[in-house]
């Protein structure tokens, strides 16, 4: 190889690095949460009268030495638990909405900030998979503070795939079953449908140099966060649900999900339903659904 064709791939190499470097930046490094934007809608306001009337803010030192925070809203007398995951740069406190139709089912609440978010330390967010093992973490403080508790896991988008990644880790009795709304396979499908959607450029050549980047940064490669891989291992009921109109993480993805779980299962798709919309485009379809799966396995 001459010396110009040699610099010229140093360059084109260094070029790529620094790119998918930025990408990387864009992509997982922290951001700032939302605003709580006031509303004068009057189940709006109630709602938020409802949260701020019974949460309390809750804190958990993790192994890797952080300090996560997150929202418990106690139901006396309940020995049921419902922890709510949130999506991408989100946080606890804005699944409210889907937290109160499981506090009138009668559980008790916990809606943790993921690392990297809201209140919770972490520069890189992990897109569900070093945060399986803080749910493990999570679950574990609620058995201290209630050995009798029955739990459920329910998250959207990030927050499905960090409820997938967890379930396919050895758990406590105590968690019953599992609910994921619009989450992806893994975080290199996601990333490979979400940079031509977000950037508009294909993602190759980036996505692997991306992916090893976030090893090095992140601590886990795109392929190694499967959620398909944990739905494999899962040994807890799960109910499967997705927009047939999501176009951020793509429909299939649910079929393959399905498909690859040895579980019990059931799957609602819900046609005209954007990325996490379900709910919104066919509440009564969705909650009736969701609550005779719970009623179903949560006394098991």
């Amino acid at each position: 190889m001459g010396k110009k064709m040699f610099a010229a791939s140093v360059l084109a190499i260094g070029g790529l690095t620094a790119f998918s470097n930025a990408m990387l930046n864009i992509a997982l490094r922290r951001k700032k949460t939302p605003p709580q934007e006031s509303s004068s809608d009057p189940k709006t306001r109630a709602l938020d009268a409802w949260f701020e009337q019974r949460a309390v803010r809750v804190t958990h030192r993790n192994r890797d030495n952080m300090r996560l925070t997150g929202w418990f809203v106690l139901h006396p007398g309940s020995h049921r638990y419902a922890v709510i995951c949130h999506g991408y740069t989100n946080c606890g406190r804005n699944m409210r909405h889907r937290g109160k139709p499981f506090y009138d089912m009668g559980f008790n609440l916990l809606m943790p900030d993921a690392r990297a978010h809201g209140g919770s330390d972490g520069k890189m967010i992990g897109m569900g998979w070093p945060e399986r093992r803080d749910m493990v973490e999570w679950i574990y403080d609620i058995l201290k503070r209630d050995p009798d508790a029955k739990i459920l896991l329910y998250g959207e988008s990030m927050g499905a795939a960090t409820v997938m990644m967890t379930a396919g880790e050895v758990l406590p009795e105590q968690v019953k079953l599992a609910i994921e709304d619009c989450g992806f396979t893994s975080v290199w499908d996601q990333m490979k449908s979400a940079i031509p959607y977000l950037y508009h450029i294909p993602p190759y050549p980036m996505l692997p140099v991306a992916s090893c980047l976030s090893k090095l940064r992140a601590g886990y490669t795109f392929r190694e966060a499967s959620a398909i891989r944990q739905v494999r291992r899962c040994k807890i009921p799960m109910l499967f649900i997705h927009g047939e109109a999501d176009d951020f993480v793509p429909y299939p993805m649910v079929h393959r999900l399905y498909e690859a779980a040895t579980c019990e299962k059931q799957m609602l798709t819900v046609p005209k339903a954007g990325h996490c919309l379900s709910a919104e485009t066919a509440p009564d379809v969705y909650w009736n659904t969701v609550r005779s799966f719970v009623e179903r396995y949560i006394d098991r």
